[in-house]
């Protein structure tokens, strides 16, 4: 009878271990069948069209812009944070088939001193990374580390020298000057404080994320105080855009320091959000 329940014990044990393993090997991609992204079965705000949405209250398209903001359109199973765990870290889908592979290309906008996501996208991944900010003069342009580089330009609608002297370019002439326009970006980060709704528009009109994998971008809808009717309309407009040219919600994070009291509700809103995206052919 010993011999019997150990003889059992041992079989029950070898099926869960089995079991156990073939269970991460799903879960991570490796089987020869993988899960399918079925976007039908993950419950989505459905943006209106332009015209419709300038039908709108007030009301109504805040309301419609923080329900929209704050979902997540497709699962990602596997969530990694590269970088910093506070300011200056983003989530990335790490899924098999979004997982940055050799060569492997990352573009960064918005640095403010901190390269911890671009250093660890390139240790981690071994991508060349290209990173860009206009405010770091203290920084020297060009090679940094091995497979990375820096330039103080800035990403704008508009290919240009403002007035404080920073220079700005759009996302195509850049790309255009590096020699990547017909390269896959597997990782787009945006980060410009508000100036990235224009250069999304921009970018949407001269057909630059037709190649891009994976787009982290905070959006800044408002800083301080509740956000225009032309703002909203503005953001839910780019964000149908992004919507219709297969980009889909993966993760959604509420920056706290944009924080303000709505004028709709009586409570407090967050004005900003980093939004990870990722691309599902159409």
């Amino acid at each position: 009878m010993k011999r019997s329940c150990k003889t059992l014990s041992n079989a029950a044990f070898g099926t869960l271990f089995l079991v156990s393993i073939c269970l991460l090997f799903y879960i991570l991609g490796f089987l020869p069948f993988k899960p399918t992204w079925d976007v039908e079965q993950v419950k989505e705000t459905v943006l209106p069209t332009i015209p419709e949405l300038k039908q709108l209250s007030h009301r109504e398209l805040a309301q419609l812009y923080h329900r929209y903001i704050n979902q997540v359109q497709v699962l990602c199973r596997r969530i990694v944070r590269i970088g910093s765990l506070g300011d200056g870290g983003w989530e990335i889908c790490d899924d098999r088939e979004f997982r940055p592979s050799q060569p492997c290309l990352v573009y960064s906008f918005g640095i403010n001193n901190d390269f911890t996501f671009d250093d660890h996208m390139a240790d981690r991944y071994n991508c060349m990374v290209y990173s860009f900010d206009p405010s770091m003069k203290n920084m020297s342009e060009g090679e940094r580390r091995n497979r990375q580089w820096f330039y103080h330009t800035g990403l704008s609608e508009q290919t240009q020298i403002l007035r404080n002297g920073w220079k700005v370019s759009t996302l195509h002439d850049i790309l255009v000057k590096q020699g990547h326009v017909e390269d896959t970006i597997d990782i787009l980060k945006i980060d410009t404080e508000k100036f990235e709704w224009q250069t999304l528009i921009q970018i949407f009109e001269t057909g630059g994320v037709k190649n891009v994998k994976q787009l982290l971008i905070e959006l800044h809808i408002a800083i301080v105080g509740e956000p225009e009717k032309l703002e909203l309309i503005q953001g839910l407009g780019v964000l149908k855009m992004l919507y219709d040219q297969g980009f889909r919600i993966f993760y959604s994070h509420r920056n706290l320091w944009c924080k303000y009291l709505s004028q709709f509700k009586g409570i407090e809103e967050i004005g900003c959000h980093e939004v990870s995206f990722v691309y599902i052919p159409q």
